[in-house]
């Protein structure tokens, strides 16, 4: 099992299998845009495999296939087969935009990719191309729909939160309701200097709005490592909600989780500038044992939590050096 030295385990693999993404979110990518890594800067199909299963040898138990956006690297679905060829009991994960999600919903099925989480910070058609850059509002919407017909899928919406946000707590509340999904609100983090959606917006401010639509009470019991989790009682029916707070409520001493690089770079901590190569090691060819103790020293190496003080009203510094999109969220 993987502990470091503050004796947290970590079971939770976060894997980026591509910078590139089809959005453009001027709170995710800096106002200048980024480069995109070079095909051979990227991990391939086996070597994605290779080193899950490497991780799943040392006590990882989920997987959670990201970007960028992971839909769009060429062979995704490879990847996912192979490493629920590997692995048959991992439980495999998929954070998306949803632009292509529902062309790739049969596959899932298919691989039991049960987990979905789709980002979609407004319910505004206009203001989402505003937010992305891009007209995609009505393929998100139907993909969503299209998931939600299954009943196989467990989706969650995830959205950042801004000023803005609050003008559509009504509107969120009434879509989660009609479709059985989880919302997700997320204080928003300082990767770009762009002040898109204005000051940073605690989460209380958000609780404060919601306990007058209803009914809200806190539900511990289902709590993530990150998610304070919430139900709201509205027009008779039951919406789960879950407000994640890494700025205002940090929630380092329970972290979990681990961070694969497209270019194949270990990141033991979202906030931190610190990474280790693993893709150099392994296409040199060294033998497995030795990958395994680079992991180990890494971890133990990880810090008790990130330093960011970003808990007021007033903004917070873009301090993050790579945009989202290359670090994989």
């Amino acid at each position: 099992m993987l502990h470091d030295s503050f004796l947290r385990k970590h079971n939770y693999l976060r894997v980026s299998i591509t910078d590139k993404c089809n959005l453009r979110c001027r709170y995710c990518m800096p106002p200048g845009g980024v480069d995109w890594l070079d095909h051979d800067e990227v991990l391939r199909n086996e070597e994605f495999s290779g080193l899950i299963s490497l991780f799943v040898s040392m006590g990882v138990g989920k997987i959670r296939f990201t970007g960028g956006e992971p839909l769009i690297r060429k062979g995704f679905i490879d990847i996912v087969e192979q490493v629920r060829a590997n692995s048959p009991d991992l439980e495999l994960c998929l954070t998306t935009n949803g632009v292509l999600l529902e062309n790739y919903l049969p596959e899932l099925h298919r691989l039991g990719l049960k987990n979905i989480n789709i980002s979609l910070d407004t319910l505004s058609a206009g203001r989402y191309a505003d937010i992305t850059t891009v007209d995609a509002y009505g393929r998100v919407i139907r993909a969503i729909d299209r998931a939600s017909s299954y009943g196989f899928f467990s989706i969650k919406i995830n959205a950042v939160l801004f000023e803005e946000t609050l003008d559509e707590i009504d509107a969120f509340l009434d879509f989660a309701a009609e479709r059985n999904v989880i919302l997700r609100f997320i204080e928003r983090m300082p990767f770009t200097e762009d002040g898109l959606g204005g000051s940073f917006l605690p989460a209380n401010r958000l609780v404060s709005v919601l306990e007058t639509r209803g009914k809200l009470e806190r539900d511990e019991s289902i709590d993530t490592n990150v998610a304070m989790m919430y139900r709201i009682s509205r027009g008779g029916r039951v919406i789960k909600l879950g407000i994640i707070p890494p700025m205002t409520h940090k929630f380092c001493h329970k972290c979990n989780r681990l961070r694969l690089t497209s270019n194949g770079r270990l990141k033991t901590c979202l906030y931190s500038s610190d990474d280790v190569d693993l893709m150099g090691p392994l296409r040199k060819g060294v033998d497995s044992s030795e990958v395994i103790a680079l992991i180990r020293k890494a971890l133990m190496e990880k810090k008790p939590g990130h330093s960011i003080d970003c808990c007021n009203e007033g903004g917070c510094q873009a301090i993050i050096s790579h945009s989202m999109s290359r670090i994989g969220g």
